[in-house]
This record gives C-alpha cells, sequence and structure tokens, in this order.
C-alpha cells in the first residue's frame, strides 16, 4: 500500500492482515462495542469508540465493561439516537429489555472527559433510504449496520476511508446486501480503501 490512511474504520468481522504497524499510526481509528477483542494483528490504538445505545449487547458494555486498552480515544459515538422519555418508561414497564436506551450510561462509563455523540434519527433514516435506492430488500430493514452508518459520517469529514473487517453479514434488520452494493460503489469511486 502507497498511502498512508487518515482515517480507519475496523469493523467486527474477521481479519487475517497484520495491520498493528498500519493502525498504531493512523492518525483516527474507529472501532465498534468490543471491538472484536482488540487481537494484536490489529493494533491497539482507537480514537473513535462507536457503541450500540440500546437493548443487550449496550447493556453488556455496562455490567461487563471493556478490558482492553484504548490507546488515543478522543471520542465516543453512541449510535441510536436520544430516546423518547414516556416511551422508554413504558418499556420499563412491560420490561421490553431490547428497547431500553443505555446511552447516557455508556457515555457516562466511556466517555467522560471526551468528546460525546448521539447519530440523529435523520442522519440514519437518510442512510437508510438511500441505501433502499439500490435495490429490494430481503427482509424489511430496521437501520443500516452501524459500520455503514460510520463510513458515511467519516465521508463527510475525510476524501476517502480505510476500512477492515466489514463481513456485511450478521443482524437480519441491516440491508447487508444493499450495503455490500455501495461500499463496492465507493470503493470504484476510489473513496473506500479496503485493507482486508
Amino acid at each position: 500500500m502507497n498511502e498512508q490512511p487518515e482515517i480507519i474504520i475496523i469493523g467486527n468481522g474477521p481479519i487475517n492482515t497484520e495491520l498493528a504497524k498500519l493502525i498504531d499510526c493512523c492518525p483516527r481509528v474507529v472501532r465498534f462495542n468490543r471491538c472484536a477483542a482488540m487481537p494484536t494483528h490489529l493494533g491497539k490504538r482507537c480514537t473513535d469508540l462507536w457503541l450500540l445505545g440500546r437493548g443487550r449487547q449496550a447493556q453488556s458494555l455496562l455490567t461487563d465493561p471493556l478490558v482492553m486498552p484504548l490507546e488515543g480515544i478522543s471520542k465516543v459515538v453512541v449510535t441510536d439516537p436520544a430516546p423518547n422519555l414516556l416511551m422508554q418508561h413504558i418499556f420499563k414497564l412491560i420490561r421490553r429489555q431490547s428497547r431500553l436506551d443505555h446511552g447516557d450510561a455508556l457515555f457516562n462509563q466511556y466517555g467522560k472527559g471526551l468528546q460525546q455523540e448521539r447519530l440523529t434519527q435523520q442522519f440514519r433514516q437518510s442512510v437508510l433510504e438511500y441505501l433502499l435506492t439500490l435495490g429490494p430488500t430481503i427482509h424489511k430493514p430496521y437501520s443500516p449496520s452501524s459500520g455503514t452508518l460510520a463510513i458515511v459520517h467519516y465521508l463527510k469529514l475525510f476524501s476517502k476511508v480505510h476500512i477492515a473487517g466489514f463481513g456485511f453479514q450478521g443482524w437480519k434488520r441491516h440491508p447487508w446486501h444493499l450495503e455490500k452494493r455501495y461500499v463496492s460503489e465507493l470503493i470504484h469511486e476510489n473513496k473506500v480503501i479496503m485493507l482486508d
């Protein structure tokens, strides 16, 4: 590879490529949730930590906190928009754990003294609406994946982003095949560079 990336977004899919040196020299490194347990071949650097704000996975980040070193972290992003407080009260009453929001607690645990940001519903919806123009869906999508949201978010700040660990599979309510098509277009336009 000829150029030093300005930003690397590391998904949680399998990555076999040795990227530690490249990642640890990169000014901006984005990781998600449990950061795929920070394997040594993917370095230690993380400047932007993206966390799910709702459901059991978000709750687990509080009850079973991250223990891996997050070197250089300066920003925490919660991917779920600010909750409707009345609906949150109802979800608590009916014990609907998957809809409970933990964003504020996550900011308190992982983002003290750091820049904090929540994605807005408008942003998430605009990305989903664009993806739906690329073809039919297999299942009714709930939202784009955090990885695709991050690519869109950082392409507003950088002319290109480097990515690794994007397998385009998982929860069926993400439109994976459309996200893969979208990223393929960005690769063709030289806005996204795959490292693995």
